[in-house]
């Protein structure tokens, strides 16, 4: 939005508003005469009311995350269709989600690929505690955390432009402050 469209949407709210709070108009000839036009007519905007469970709500699947394997050929996304949160990889073009994490219990975040190679990033937090830590899942499925620690917060910086190395921000010092 531009500044000119800025301060046009808070006059039409008050308008709006202020439209809300008038009284309706007197009852008059013509609004009988058009009240009884749209009773001979059908209604077009009444829908039959659909009702919903709170099972249609709750019981949704969420993805979120992207980023593409070096090749450009896989997917690393996040998903809770688990119920928890965790990583999966798929092909481009669709298919089958292959997870990269399988817990029942912390949280697991795709992060991104390495620029160069198959490892992959990944955050994790403590049984849904919310200190994430960064950590890294190599080629043959092993993992390593690379923030340990008790009570800090990690997240993914962003890689340098060669990909040679990338940045993380930790709260390890201070808890009320990240550093990279």
């Amino acid at each position: 939005m531009n500044r000119h469209s800025m301060s046009v949407v808070p006059a039409l709210l008050a308008a709006l508003s202020l439209a809300a709070c008038t009284s309706p108009p007197p009852a008059s000839s013509s609004v009988a005469t058009r009240q009884n036009s749209v009773a001979a007519t059908p209604d077009a905007t009444v829908r039959p009311s659909r009702h919903y469970s709170i099972e249609d709500f709750i019981d949704t699947v969420s993805v979120s995350g992207a980023s593409f394997s070096p090749d450009e050929s896989r997917i690393l996304f996040s998903s809770n269709k688990t119920g928890i949160w965790n990583a999966y990889t798929m092909p481009v073009g669709g298919g089958e989600w292959t997870a990269i994490t399988q817990s029942s219990i912390d949280n697991n975040n795709a992060v991104a690929w390495f620029p160069n190679d198959d490892r992959k990033l990944i955050t994790r937090d403590g049984g849904g505690n919310e200190l994430d830590h960064l950590y890294v899942i190599e080629t043959d499925g092993s993992e390593k955390d690379l923030t340990p620690g008790d009570k800090l917060k990690a997240q993914f910086a962003g890689f340098k432009h060669d990909g040679s190395a990338f940045y993380v921000i930790t709260n390890e010092r201070d808890p009320k402050f990240f550093d990279i």
